[in-house]
């Protein structure tokens, strides 16, 4: 199926509510975390979907899979800050667990598209 836009892409879609969950889940961290992990959860939770984006919009295959790549450490980036949060007791082990999970969902997901991308 050829996709007209970026968001039609079900990673993308899904990475969006991801990017709500992180935006509501760090609101109620300390405020003295608001430049630290809050800030670094956010923009790995922004920089997700819009290197999605934008590999989207390239068009070669090596230039799209290149931030498709990049947005695949992001990803991986928010489950290592994620962990952390929880250690520090900033989340509970059901929200580390539901960003894990979902966040494992995605890079899976994420994988399937650039493989198809440099299979074509």
């Amino acid at each position: 199926m050829a996709y007209k836009d970026f968001t039609q892409l079900s990673v993308w879609r899904d990475g969006l509510r991801l990017l709500i969950l992180v935006y509501s889940v760090t609101k109620n961290f300390p405020n003295d975390e608001r430049f630290g992990l809050v800030s670094d959860m956010r923009r790995s939770a922004n920089s997700f979907i819009h290197n999605i984006a934008e590999g989207f919009g390239r068009f070669e295959k090596r230039d799209k899979t290149r931030f498709y790549k990049i947005s695949r450490g992001s990803a991986f980036e928010i489950i290592s800050q994620t962990h952390a949060s929880n250690a520090l007791g900033y989340i509970c082990t059901d929200e580390k667990e539901e960003l894990i999970f979902s966040y494992r969902e995605v890079i899976y997901e994420l994988d399937k598209l650039i493989k198809a991308v440099e299979s074509r």
